[in-house]
């Protein structure tokens, strides 16, 4: 049985706020300092993952198999913000908190919900190409004259860091288009790339399937892939490219 508090109490009572997990989520929350928030993840995804803070004010610690807690000091001070940035399988997790003392918008816990699997596209799912087609690939994505070229450059969430992705171009051919990206990160560090995830459209992601291959380049300290996927049959007006890295996971849109 759980008493109820004092009425006095009642606004800080623990509750959890849900929210469903995309490919890429960015979401704000509030925190009471000496309160805390909790952040709570699907068990299947939890043994994947990783968070930076951009604010030393906050702290942030793995509580449980599937938990992460936020936590900043008491003493008296002005209004604080943070991102935890937060990498998951190949989900990323954009949370902006800050500090308050209003206990209109709190809650002790937010609870992150895989969403339901979708159907299967009639596009073929993401691969490996086999090792013999990575140069071939990365040569087709990084050479001769683009139809696009995107230039676009983010930092993948390590703190402390200044690994980057670059997304250098995409190669339409009359029914095939090929996406290439760099990663390059700092000398000595190896950065390895797991899997690419493409999605098109705005509010409606839809995912389109296709082969990646990725190739080494040690004494430039980059690794460049490309990946093909078939041609749409209809204009896209966004994209989403989401990259799963041995140092987290990121995302590109254009």
């Amino acid at each position: 049985m759980i008493m109820a508090l004092p009425a006095s109490l009642a606004r800080l009572a623990p509750r959890a706020r849900h929210v469903l997990l995309r490919p890429y989520t960015a979401l704000g929350a509030v925190l009471i300092p000496n309160l805390g928030l909790r952040l709570i993840f699907p068990r299947a995804d939890a043994g994947a993952l990783t968070f930076a803070l951009t604010n030393p004010f906050f702290k942030a610690t793995r509580v449980g198999a599937a938990g992460i807690l936020i936590t900043v000091p008491g003493a008296p001070h002005g209004r604080y913000c943070s991102n935890l940035f937060i990498g998951l399988r190949w989900r990323a997790i954009s949370l902006l908190v800050c500090t308050t003392t209003a206990t209109g918008h709190y809650a002790s816990d937010i609870v992150f919900v895989a969403p339901p699997p979708a159907a299967p596209e009639p596009s073929a799912p993401i691969a490996k190409a086999p090792p013999a087609w990575a140069q071939a690939l990365a040569d087709i994505a990084f050479g001769g004259n683009p139809e696009e070229d995107i230039k676009i450059r983010v930092r993948l969430p390590r703190a402390g860091q200044s690994d980057s992705v670059y997304v250098s171009r995409f190669v339409l051919t009359p029914t095939h288009a090929v996406l290439g990206f760099a990663i390059s990160g700092p000398k000595g560090d190896a950065i390895s790339v797991s899997r690419a995830l493409l999605y098109r459209g705005r509010s409606d992601w839809r995912r389109v399937g296709g082969v990646l291959a990725c190739d080494s380049n040690d004494a430039a300290h980059e690794t460049r892939c490309a990946l093909v996927v078939a041609r749409p049959d209809v204009a896209v007006s966004r994209w989403h490219l989401v990259i799963v890295t041995s140092f987290g996971t990121t995302r590109v849109s254009w």
